[in-house]
């Protein structure tokens, strides 16, 4: 017991850093009034308001916006569907407006960066396009769902909430248990003393589940737009920025967690394998076959958040991270992992099994904080049925819980703001082997670089 006590704070301090931070920012930005005219139709019937919401005639120029607006459609797999009991709302495509303000020149982008990518590589640059306007009219709302994926290099979402009269819309996100609310309309009534008229912000990484709460009152406006890997950003921000968020690790903080850990000479002397479920979804091609380029091998260049700060420290410890798919059924306490994308197909056997026979498959088990292998009745089963085993298995000891997304065998269904065929989120783990005491890793080497990193 006394050794369970000794680690347990390090550990848990370095899985509440992963854990812990928000997987969006956001706040409000002063604007010129230039910056909040709105052109959209084409035309004899091109029209032009504001949507900083300051006189009365812009208030009733919004009901004409709504009716210029087409009914939303949402994408359940790669169907389009029109459902107002599951999105009731107007929206624009991106040919159809135009906007006074440029995100890039505002300095928006930087700002999105700084949040969402603290402690990234400065080199790894994004790009807004736009995307859609939408209004939300009394009574509209958008249940639960997740932005469609476009590619590995889409990543997130920004969108932009104009200070039109409304009152309700708030935005709920919600992601590895944790829920956050974004109320713009308060936002924006509570920054009024601001000299420059506010637009409020927000930008989230793609697979947060997010929901428009119904709007009681007036037209809540927003403009969205889809947020992609780039070039090097510019960092630079402007005065009339309030930041609400972001709070959220970084690399020097998880570097620091991971060497206090490794340090302790009660946390797994002899040495073992640690698991780190990420905390983000990533977007993986639906028909991928053998032959094709393995889209593990090129993880690294999408993480995002608090798993790309954990990847570039385990990097600067001289270990090395190799990525995982995970997975288990629900009728059988087996989990598995693979190297690839698996289509099983049709099989009169455990799924699970059939990977492990099959499709070069690891079973995977669970190491116990005293140092004991977790076992299940399932596991026994298994050994008995197959008594010359398969040769392959990994014993885990998990810092962070792998994510529950990549169950074997399950229909497929997904909400999202538009359909897509081609990809679907899955949840990746990272592995690392560790030496016994005395032969950790490079700790010396982490120690200077997150050293330098907290001076920034």
């Amino acid at each position: 017991m006394s050794e369970l006590h000794n680690e347990a704070p390090l550990l848990q301090h370095l899985r509440s850093t992963l854990v812990e931070n928000t997987p969006f920012c956001s706040g409000t930005l002063g604007l010129q009034p230039r910056d909040f005219t709105l052109y959209y139709g084409k035309d004899k019937n091109a029209r032009q308001l504001s949507l900083s919401g300051t006189s009365t005639r812009d208030v009733e120029a919004l009901h004409e916006l709504e009716q210029a607006c087409e009914p939303a459609t949402f994408g359940r797999n790669a169907e389009a569907v029109l459902d107002e009991a599951y999105r009731k709302a107007g929206k624009m495509d991106s040919d159809n407006f135009l906007l006074g303000l440029d995100v890039a020149q505002s300095r928006l982008v930087d700002i999105v960066h700084a949040g969402l990518l603290a402690g990234e590589d400065g080199s790894k640059g994004i790009k807004a396009e736009l995307y859609k306007l939408n209004v939300y009219g009394k009574d509209a709302f958008f249940k639960p769902h997740k932005d469609t994926p476009r590619g590995t290099d889409m990543f997130g979402s920004l969108v932009l909430v104009f200070p039109t009269p409304h009152e309700g819309g708030a935005l709920l996100l919600r992601h590895d248990g944790n829920e956050w609310t974004f109320d713009a309309a308060k936002l924006l009534s509570a920054a009024a003393h601001y000299d420059l008229k506010r637009i409020a912000y927000i930008a989230f990484f793609s697979d947060v589940e997010h929901e428009v709460l119904p709007v009681t009152s007036g037209h809540r406006v927003t403009i969205t737009y889809n947020l992609y890997w780039a070039g090097p950003p510019a960092v630079a921000f402007p005065d009339e920025l309030s930041v609400i968020h972001p709070k959220h690790s970084n690399f020097a903080a998880v570097g620091e967690a991971l060497v206090e850990l490794l340090a302790d000479p009660t946390f797994l002397p002899e040495g073992g394998t640690l698991g780190f479920g990420l905390r983000h979804a990533y977007p993986f091609e639906k028909r991928w076959e053998y032959g094709m380029p393995n889209p593990l091998e090129k993880l690294s260049g999408w993480l995002k958040g608090s798993d790309a700060a954990l990847f570039r420290a385990l990097g600067a410890l001289s270990l090395d991270p190799n990525p995982w798919l995970i997975a288990r059924t629900e009728d059988y306490d087996i989990t598995v992992m693979t190297d690839r994308v698996v289509s099983i197909g049709y099989t009169e056997e455990n799924e699970c099994y059939s990977i492990l026979r099959y499709h070069n498959g690891v079973r995977v088990l669970e190491q116990n904080p005293d140092g004991t292998v977790k076992r299940s009745e399932c596991e026994d089963v298994y050994e008995s049925t197959y008594p010359d085993g398969d040769g392959k298995s990994v014993v885990v000891f998990w810092v962070t819980p792998y994510g529950k997304s990549n169950q074997i065998g399950s229909e497929y269904t997904a909400y999202g703001n538009e359909p897509s065929s081609a990809w679907m989120y899955m949840t990746v783990s990272l592995l690392v082997d560790v030496g016994p005491v005395g032969d950790r890793a490079n700790i010396s080497g982490i120690v200077g670089v997150t050293a330098m990193q907290s001076k920034k």
